[in-house]
């Protein structure tokens, strides 16, 4: 099955906010999120993948500061 890896920054204030999202095919004909699902007709509810495996988090950026938000900054002030 596919799923999602994404990437988020972490704040001192331990916020995190997602910075990137990708989806990582299993290039299986069976999984209907796949590119490589099957285009032919088939009964795709009962013979194929309807979820995808849980999202994959990775903390790609750590910041010594609180996030925009904890830091007082609103509107852009």
């Amino acid at each position: 099955m596919c799923y999602k890896i994404i990437q988020y920054a972490e704040y001192s204030c331990s916020h995190q906010t997602v910075t990137r999202q990708q989806v990582i095919d299993c290039r299986k004909r069976d999984c209907r999120f796949s590119p490589s699902h099957q285009t032919g007709i088939h009964s795709c509810g009962s013979t194929c993948a309807q979820t995808m495996f849980p999202d994959q988090g990775l903390i790609m950026e750590q910041f010594n500061t609180a996030c925009p938000r904890c830091g007082g900054v609103t509107n852009g002030h």
